[in-house]
């Protein structure tokens, strides 16, 4: 078995060798970060989507009070008593001062404030409630009653989702164009600085693969040195945000996780990080070499 030529010294280049695995480090931890942001963002909207598929709001909007309570108590009994429903229950002027707290400020939530009555309405799961029949039976017996299955909130959450989904992986797209062409540079430079050893090497009749070949196992573990570097740094940020979103609790951000199993994708991005720089190299090498034939 013929033994490998090494032509590049491990103490030559030391500045692109020391600097390209940081570089390499900054574009992986980057590339973690949007990567992680795209998957939150995907496995938060698909829990919102789940639970808010599943329930319905009926208001009852009429400004006499006693009509309104009769017909919301009317609304809840038959809604409970539908084929489908799991459960349906009216919210306290409490609970719904609570949801204009945030609107109107709290305290300033008064008192004779005309509000509709809100009934809150959870589906069976997997059950396909068939919303036109059920509005007009209850529109009998509340006539003032007003359904929201939230399909509207739905798609612009779906659209939001789509569109931060896509920057995020849009983000990683260029941040590894961007590694290539750093790689390109480092490539090119250290055939600038060894060029009268590859010279020598063609005079004694050594083949461009061989060339090609150092270059390219030297990029792949500075490559590699750097992608576990870059993965390390994400893994430390994204743990301090989880540790920060546990600690607010529910609400907005409850739904957001980072322990999702799809999450090790991001233990691939070191071997991507090398394979792209390997083969990156590799390709720069070979059509130098060719130029300079």
């Amino acid at each position: 078995m013929a033994r490998r030529v090494q032509f590049l010294p491990d103490g030559s280049g030391a500045g692109s060798r020391e600097l390209l695995p940081w570089v390499i480090a900054v574009m992986v931890f980057l590339s973690g970060l949007a990567l992680a942001g795209a998957l939150g963002m995907h496995g938060a909207v698909a829990s919102w989507a789940g639970d808010m598929s599943r329930r319905l709001t009926v208001e009852i909007v009429t400004g006499d009070l006693e009509a309104r309570d009769r017909q919301a108590t009317a609304a809840v009994t038959a809604l409970r008593e539908t084929p489908g429903v799991e459960s349906a229950h009216r919210l306290s002027d409490q609970d719904i001062a609570g949801l204009l707290e945030p609107w109107l400020g709290k305290g300033n939530v008064a008192a004779d404030l005309p509000v509709p009555a809100l009934i809150d309405v959870v589906v069976r799961e997997g059950v396909n409630l068939p919303l036109d029949v059920v509005a007009n039976r209850l529109r009998t017996i509340a006539p003032d009653a007003r359904f929201d299955d939230h399909e509207q909130w739905l798609g612009n959450l779906y659209h939001l989702a789509w569109m931060l989904e896509v920057s995020g992986f849009g983000i990683v797209l260029l941040v590894m164009l961007a590694t290539v062409a750093i790689v390109i540079f480092g490539t090119r430079a250290g055939l600038a600085s060894h060029r009268d050893s590859i010279e020598t090497l063609h005079l004694l009749g050594a083949e461009d693969s061989l060339v090609a070949g150092e270059f390219q196992r030297r990029f792949l573990y500075l490559g590699f040195k750097g992608g576990v570097i870059g993965v390390v740094a994400a893994g430390l940020a994204l743990l301090s945000v989880h540790h920060m979103l546990s600690r607010l609790g529910g609400g907005i951000f409850g739904s957001i996780s980072y322990a999702s199993p799809s999450f090790l994708a991001l233990l691939g991005l070191p071997v991507l990080a090398a394979i792209l720089a390997m083969v990156t190299a590799r390709l720069t090498v070979v059509r130098a070499l060719r130029q300079l034939v």
